[in-house]
């Protein structure tokens, strides 16, 4: 995740709770009835505390995934040709016939008309 989406997420983390907290927060009244329950300051304190874990899990799980280099394999070996009981390895490469060797003369035909002609041997 880039630092423009944590700083973004963040906030609208933060923004969530303070709208929660603002929205189920009762109305303040100045009556002493609640100030001996010391228990649900620490019940308050832990509820935040496990609402900010779970919540923190929740964002962190919401990443794309991230894919790792592929690995390649190193090529096979060359295939192995055998010649007269023992294996060689080495690439067989096809090699062409030679090219005929050509080359164009003038000849004459039984009317003695000449023309050019390839000749190749």
């Amino acid at each position: 995740m880039s630092i423009m989406k944590k700083t973004v997420s963040g906030g609208l983390v933060l923004a969530t709770l303070a709208g929660t907290l603002a929205i189920t927060a009762p109305a303040a009244e100045a009556r002493d009835r609640y100030h001996h329950h010391s228990n649900d300051v620490w019940a308050g304190a832990a509820a935040g505390l496990a609402g900010g874990l779970i919540g923190g899990a929740l964002i962190a799980g919401a990443q794309r995934p991230v894919y790792a280099e592929p690995e390649y394999a190193p090529p096979p070996p060359p295939p192995a040709y055998y010649r007269s009981g023992y294996t060689a390895y080495r690439p067989a490469y096809y090699v062409a016939p030679p090219q005929p060797r050509c080359h164009f003369e003038w000849v004459e035909n039984e009317y003695g008309d000449a023309y050019r002609a390839r000749v190749c041997y």
